[in-house]
């Protein structure tokens, strides 16, 4: 009979202890789906900016397709704005944007209203930074997407630099945004 006994209170002994680390498991399982650490669209937000440039705060916004994103200069000299664009694709020879602003001019349908496109900004010192607004594009229109999901692109700028003749059409930055 004792034998009996101590039997019986292996089984609960192992059903209490892997019951337990069962539960734990589960809790840990559903804690990393709540926050979504198995999430392939999570992609962390990033800028990578060329030589005498930089980038900080950057979005997308999810219905509109407006791109906000400031950023810095520091070519050694001021520059004049003359025109930006957003693509999420190189053109062929990969010096201008596939889609949307493929010139990188000043014409208005390309940012949002409340930008002025002519002459956008008269003059941006070296040590300072100015905030863009731009739509970016895709192979479909305007780039669109759900909360959260990641947008990667790519920014032009044109440009003058004062002291030099000519303007100079580049590639500024590539990014990575989440839609907000």
């Amino acid at each position: 009979m004792l034998h009996k006994k101590l039997r019986a209170q292996a089984a609960v002994d192992f059903m209490l202890s892997y019951g337990l680390a069962f539960l734990v498991i589960l809790i840990a399982v559903a804690v990393i789906f709540k926050t979504g650490l198995l999430n392939p669209l999570v992609v962390p937000a990033t800028c990578s900016p060329f030589p005498g440039f930089g980038c900080s705060q950057y979005a997308i916004n999810t219905t509109t397709g407006v791109l906000t994103f400031t950023f810095s200069q520091a070519t050694g000299g001021t520059i004049t704005i003359n025109g930006f664009s957003c693509s999420n694709r190189k053109n062929v020879t990969g010096d201008k944007p596939q889609y949307g602003n493929i010139f990188v001019t000043g014409n208005a349908i390309f940012y949002p209203a409340n930008s002025n496109p002519a002459n956008i900004i008269t003059s941006l010192p070296t040590t300072t930074s100015e905030t863009l607004r731009m739509y970016c594009y895709g192979s479909s229109g305007k780039a669109t997407g759900n909360l959260g999901n990641a947008y990667f692109g790519y920014i032009w700028l044109n440009y003058t630099i004062s002291g030099y003749t000519g303007a100079f059409v580049q590639e500024i930055a590539s990014f990575t945004a989440k839609y907000s």
